[in-house]
């Protein structure tokens, strides 16, 4: 629990984002350990975010969070979690891909698009932090795309450089394409259930651009 905050003991943006990570690590186990029907449906993701939600909720009760379901608005997007304490906000997208899902090469591109709007989100000011959380039972995000989606590759050690310009021929989503990111990533993906399928990854979108 995040100590309260005074004078001389302030919250620092690491100790929100740590105690995020360590609700996000939680509600990974949980749904890599769930029946697939318990986090399965049309609004599997927003489930899984309730869960994250109320883990944050348990770990720290003095935040304010809003989502998943009534969303911070920024422009026309709204935002999947918002955690804030005193001065502190951070924000958080996500994707939940299960093997079942498919369009694969959509959900790359709209991955990528996740970051481009994290990093609107901190570049405005409004926010100090973004983080951008994956978890999926799906194996081929962790290999090298081909294809259309070949650019917005996310497989294992994937390294993404500042201003490196995302081409596609078309996207789901309304994102600018090519699409161009103004910091550097390095996609690391980590086992939740070893030996098992469910693999996750964070990506940190700091108000430092690289």
């Amino acid at each position: 629990m995040l100590v309260r905050p005074s004078v001389t003991n302030m919250p620092e943006v690491g100790d929100l984002v740590n105690l995020v990570l360590a609700a996000w690590r939680g509600v990974t186990k949980v749904v890599a350990a769930s029946d697939t029907l318990d986090f399965g449906g049309r609004d599997k993701e927003t489930k899984v975010f309730r869960k994250l939600r109320e883990e944050i909720e348990r770990m720290s009760p003095k935040l304010r969070l809003v989502g998943p379901d009534s969303q911070t608005r920024f422009g026309r997007s709204g935002i999947d979690l918002t955690c804030s304490l005193e001065h502190i906000r951070v924000a958080v997208e996500g994707k939940y891909k299960i093997q079942s899902d498919r369009a694969i090469p959509d959900n790359r591109k709209a991955a990528f698009f996740d970051l481009y709007k994290l990093e609107q989100y901190v570049d405005s000011g409004e926010y100090q932090k973004g983080l951008f959380l994956w978890l999926t039972d799906e194996p081929a995000y962790r290999s090298q795309a081909t294809g259309d989606s070949k650019n917005f590759s996310t497989h294992q050690g994937r390294v993404y450089r500042p201003g490196t310009p995302l081409g596609a021929k078309r996207s789901r989503n309304a994102m600018p394409l090519p699409l161009v990111l103004k910091r550097g990533y390095v996609f690391n993906w980590e086992a939740v259930n070893f030996p098992g399928s469910w693999y996750s990854f964070v990506l940190n979108v700091d108000n430092r651009v690289a």
